[in-house]
Parts: structure tokens; C-alpha cells; sequence
């Protein structure tokens, strides 16, 4: 079996992403200890709130399926701001044999981004967003035509998104529910949305991803760099090959 998280020694981790590495509580601590009145009711009043869920690692959007599994937070998360921070948690998981779990905003109804024994890779931090008007792929042969995109971090929600290319009359393939993640499970588990039949899934319209791999090695992935990986992200769903 392998070691929880709250067993390990994560002096070296600490090392490396300092205050980044987070010890997180029940988000219904307050209610559970039996708490007043007023810090439970705050509490409740969280849930129900899907921004102030996503700002919180030990809040999901779903407590499981009834039979299935119980959504439970990981004690200790890594609040990534760049992929070397990745790269950090991956590869303390891999030395330490410790399971590992990654969070964008918390919306996997099966509960791949809960373990309560495991180390937690909370992408919410990085939510920058870049409009390309000619956006060429990395190691593309030279004199390559640039085609219009964006450029999203591991945390930018489709809200975020929509917004960025509003002012430029562009859209992009996303979903319905402003709340979810642009790069995470929706894009990477194929990404039908309202306009797909038009326009096709937001997978499908993927032009490069970077990927920390779980060697810890940091990837540019496209059609010209790491081809199989590349295919492999748009449908196989968010973690199974890296952490994009």
C-alpha cells in the first residue's frame, strides 16, 4: 500500500515550492467539530457557492455518487504556479511512492481529483490567458502560417476565456458550464460543447499543450513535438499521460 501523504517527510518539497505547499482542512471542519452556529451556516453557505468552492483545495463540486465514492480532500496540496512546481510534486510522488491527484476546480464526478491520503496538485493559481491573432506551434518548419488562439493556464476556467476573446469576436470550443476548467478534464476527455457540431470539440482544436510528464521531465507537445503524446491528450482523458 502506498504511504500517505501525511506520513511522508516533506521538508525537500517545501524546499522547493515554499509557502505553495499547503496543509488543507475539511471545508465542513466547522460543522463537523460542532462548531457555533455562524461558522457552520459560513460554511454551508461555501458549498453553494462555485467560486468560493474552487478558491478552497478541499472543496469539490460533487460529495460522490451515492455507492461509488466519497469525495475526500487531500491533507497536503501543492498550489502550482508553473509547471517546475509540477515537475516538483511529480517528482516527490515518484521517489516517495506516494499517490498523487490533480485539481483544477473540482468538478470530476468520479472523484479522480479526491484522495484523502494522497499529495494534491492544485492547478487553480495559474489562470493566465494569452489571445494570439498567429499562433504558430513550437518546432513548426519555418515560414509555418500562424493561425488565430489562445493560450490558457492549467486554472483558467471557460468564463475566464470567453471573456479574453470577447473584445476580439472570436470564439473558442468550450463548455456550457462557465465554472469548469478550459485545460483540464473537459478538453482533455474530448470536449463536446453547445457549438461542436459546427465547430468540432474543444480536443480537436488543441494546437500545442505543455506536459509534465511523470519522469518530471517538462514537454512541448504538438503536432511536429511528442505526436503520440499530443494525440493521446486530446480524448484520453485529464492526467492519464501528464500533468498539462
Amino acid at each position: 500500500m502506498k504511504p500517505s501523504v501525511e506520513q511522508l517527510d516533506c521538508s525537500a518539497l517545501a524546499a522547493k515550492v515554499g509557502s505553495r505547499l499547503l496543509d488543507v482542512g475539511a471545508p465542513l471542519a466547522a460543522c463537523l467539530a460542532g462548531g457555533d452556529g455562524q461558522e457552520c451556516d459560513a460554511a454551508l453557505a461555501s458549498l453553494r457557492n462555485p467560486w468560493a468552492i474552487e478558491d478552497d483545495p478541499g472543496a469539490f463540486h460533487t460529495t460522490g455518487w451515492r455507492g461509488a465514492h466519497v469525495s475526500a480532500h487531500s491533507p497536503r496540496v501543492v498550489a502550482v504556479e508553473s509547471a517546475e512546481d509540477i515537475a516538483a510534486a511529480v517528482d516527490f510522488a515518484r521517489e516517495h511512492g506516494a499517490r498523487l491527484v490533480i485539481k483544477g476546480t473540482g468538478h470530476d464526478y468520479l472523484g479522480r481529483s479526491s484522495d484523502p491520503g494522497a499529495l494534491m496538485i492544485w492547478t487553480h493559481r495559474m489562470r493566465e490567458v494569452a489571445v494570439h491573432d498567429s499562433f504558430v506551434p513550437a518546432g513548426s518548419p519555418s515560414g509555418e502560417a500562424g493561425v488565430p488562439g489562445i493560450t490558457v493556464g492549467a486554472g483558467t476556467r471557460w468564463l475566464e476565456a470567453y471573456q479574453a476573446l470577447l473584445p476580439y469576436g472570436r470564439y473558442v470550443q468550450g463548455g456550457g458550464c462557465v465554472t469548469v476548467g478550459a485545460a483540464g478534464g473537459f478538453t482533455q476527455g474530448g470536449g463536446f460543447g453547445n457549438l461542436s457540431r459546427r465547430y468540432g470539440t474543444a480536443a480537436g482544436n488543441v494546437l500545442e499543450a505543455e506536459v509534465v510528464l511523470a519522469s518530471g521531465e517538462i514537454v512541448t507537445a504538438n503536432a511536429v513535438q511528442h505526436p503520440d503524446l499530443f494525440w493521446a491528450l486530446r480524448g484520453g482523458g485529464g492526467g492519464t499521460f501528464g500533468v498539462v
